[in-house]
């Protein structure tokens, strides 16, 4: 099958352009052949993945990328009044292209703006049957728009298959070929300066975008509550956005500089090796956290599949699949407003780092009762056919 994806692709960071690229991946090993249209490689830095497009993991067997242009000429991005970036021309016309040159048989694009749009102006031209995605952050911020209702209801209501993010096809899945618990982990050496670092030190992570709103990400009471630890260990962020400065600030103030590493944002298939580098992946959000309510990250679930301890808020423990595991025995959860409790945890897995591997490897075999990964793709390509044969019926 031939298949279009139009949406978010390394090196844009984030769930999203994590989950499209893993999908792809197992798309194409399956004999799919998947085209990614993307505007990718015109992402801000604050949000781009460091990567180098040479790496043969970017383009997965069968998977072959299509960006607009990030050239600053004339030709990427004519003159125009008001200048805008025109994303959704931009993709809508490369789609055009890639649909009729690859023969293209269906359209998957995630999420409305600028990406289900400019796949239905491609489908309004070309006839090929389109599958729209949207998740919480589309109905609760752009749906409602006066300015975009209108369109974004027209349009959803012309996709031959709607998906919701309260469908199963959008709930947390985990590609067990590229998570698990024998991965080699990332030596960070290299980004060490003038932090204590040695082979073992534990390492407490944090992978995530730094925004307006990273006080509900229980960060700050992190920062608290390790700062009160007189003991050997590194606070691991992989993080940008545009609060970064910000937090860094916060770092300082907290004494906490010399125990601390930043990197930039790293793509999908790093991000293995930097959990199975981490004595314990923190996911603190609170019950304020704007995207919390309809939004489930997957990074703890990778994490727990790589076979490392996940301390998580119980706010986020509440929500599938996290519901199903045993807080303290293949989890660790806590209130994120509790810096005491945060520390006494913390505190507990820096001197027995032993303890920390026993819940890892107890949330590795509990979620992975739950993997859902092979079924998740199965259903995708059922989901093609399916769009498909409806769209020869009419």
């Amino acid at each position: 099958m031939n298949i279009c994806i139009i949406g978010k692709y390394p090196p844009i960071e984030g769930g999203v352009s994590s989950k499209v690229y893993w999908l792809a991946k197992a798309l194409g090993e399956r004999g799919h052949a998947v085209h990614i249209v993307t505007n990718a490689l015109e992402v801000e830095d604050e949000y781009r993945e460091t990567l180098d497009i040479n790496d043969p993991n970017y383009t997965p067997k069968n998977v072959y990328i299509h960006s607009t242009d990030p050239s600053p000429t004339i030709e990427a991005n004519p003159s125009h009044i008001p200048f805008s970036k025109m994303y959704c021309e931009k993709l809508a016309s490369l789609a055009i292209k890639v649909i009729e040159e690859h023969n293209i048989e269906v359209i998957d694009s995630w999420y409305l703006i600028p990406y289900c749009v400019s796949g239905f102006i491609a489908k309004s031209f070309t006839n090929i049957p389109q599958i729209i995605r949207y998740g919480g952050s589309d109905s609760q911020r752009l749906y409602p728009s006066p300015y975009l209702n209108n369109l974004l209801d027209k349009i959803i209501k012309s996709a031959d298959a709607p998906i919701t993010n309260t469908i199963s096809m959008q709930s947390v899945t985990v590609d067990t070929q590229a998570f698990h618990p024998k991965v080699v982990p990332m030596n960070l050496s290299s980004h060490v300066t003038n932090q204590k670092y040695f082979s073992g030190i534990p390492l407490i992570s944090y992978i995530g975008k730094i925004t307006h709103h990273f006080e509900t990400k229980g960060l700050c009471e992190l920062l608290e509550a390790c700062s009160k630890i007189n003991k050997d260990f590194l606070l691991l962020f992989v993080a940008n956005g545009k609060k970064l400065d910000e937090f860094k600030k916060l770092v300082k103030n907290t004494n906490l500089v010399e125990k601390s590493i930043f990197l930039d944002f790293v793509p999908p298939w790093q991000i293995p090796s930097i959990l199975q580098a981490s004595t314990c992946v923190v996911a603190l959000e609170k019950i304020t956290s704007p995207v919390l309510q309809y939004h489930t990250p997957a990074l703890p679930a990778e994490a727990l599949a790589t076979g490392k301890c996940v301390l998580m808020s119980k706010t986020l423990q509440e929500k599938e699949p996290y519901d199903k595991l045993k807080a303290g025995k293949e989890i660790l959860t806590v209130d994120p407003n509790n810096t005491g409790k945060i520390r006494e945890l913390m505190e507990g897995l820096i001197e027995n780092p032993e303890m920390a591997n026993t819940i890892g490897m107890g949330g590795y075999r509990a979620i992975s009762k739950f993997d859902q990964f092979n079924e998740y793709i199965e259903k995708t390509i059922e989901l093609y056919k399916s769009t498909l044969d409806i769209s020869c019926l009419t």
